[in-house]
């Protein structure tokens, strides 16, 4: 029983970690490709990457020539996002459903961002709502995620250090997407604050599966787990 759960956490942390590595890369491949105008980190969404059409949309440039890879990491990224919260369910006590769920949502959010673009055609052929409740799964899912089961290690000695960090960055998310809605069209660079609603995700699966190979090769039982008086889901 032991081995399997030593086999399930390697394969969890190994998952997040692949996942965000792709993600990253089809995020700097695609940026980079990006030549007139030159794609800005600051102003332009990350979703811009993925857009299929150029032109003039909420006032940004768009002219996206690898769209294709950026769509890709998108929904690679929420694939595997899933797959990792759905192995790491089976080795936490506590919050399991809850974890497998969550990942699920946030992994739909991630695909729907794929498949359905944020461009001026997209407004105009009514698929542009289902981009932003793909955004708003992913984003709110993810930092949710993050803050909950945050709150919840933090309870245990061996696991309050994920905890602290799983709390900080899923609030600093949720805090990220709300400011995002309250200054839109105000004038600030509203790519730099939605990456800070987005990059939140990719930190906190770094720092799930570092806890998880760290303790791994420390003990070899890591407890990425709860209270024992809360055990529920």
């Amino acid at each position: 029983m032991e081995n399997t759960m030593k086999m399930l956490r390697t394969l969890a942390a190994a998952t997040f970690l692949l996942g965000l590595t792709i993600y990253l890369a089809t995020e700097a491949i695609t940026a980079a490709a990006w030549k007139s105008p030159r794609y800005s980190y600051a102003n332009n969404w990350i979703s811009d990457l993925g857009s299929a059409t150029s032109g003039v949309f909420q006032g940004r440039e768009l002219d996206s020539p690898l769209h294709v890879v950026m769509n890709s990491g998108f929904i690679v990224q929420g694939i595997l996002f899933g797959i990792a919260t759905a192995l790491l369910s089976r080795t936490i006590s506590g919050r399991r459903t809850f974890t497998a769920v969550t990942g699920v949502v946030t992994m739909i959010g991630y695909i729907l961002v794929g498949t359905f673009h944020g461009s001026l055609q997209a407004q105009q052929n009514g698929t542009l709502p289902l981009h932003f409740t793909g955004a708003t799964l992913a984003i709110v899912g993810g930092n949710v995620l993050a803050l909950v089961l945050g709150t919840h290690w933090r309870k245990t000695p061996e696991t309050r250090l994920i905890g602290l960090v799983s709390i900080v960055v899923g609030a600093f998310g949720l805090v990220s997407v709300v400011a995002l809605f309250l200054t839109f069209n105000a004038g600030l660079p509203s790519g730099a604050i939605e990456r800070g609603s987005v990059y939140t995700i990719v930190i906190w699966q770094l720092a799930v599966a570092i806890a998880l190979l760290r303790n791994q090769a420390n003990s070899g039982t890591p407890r990425v787990a709860a209270t024992s008086s809360s055990r529920g889901n």
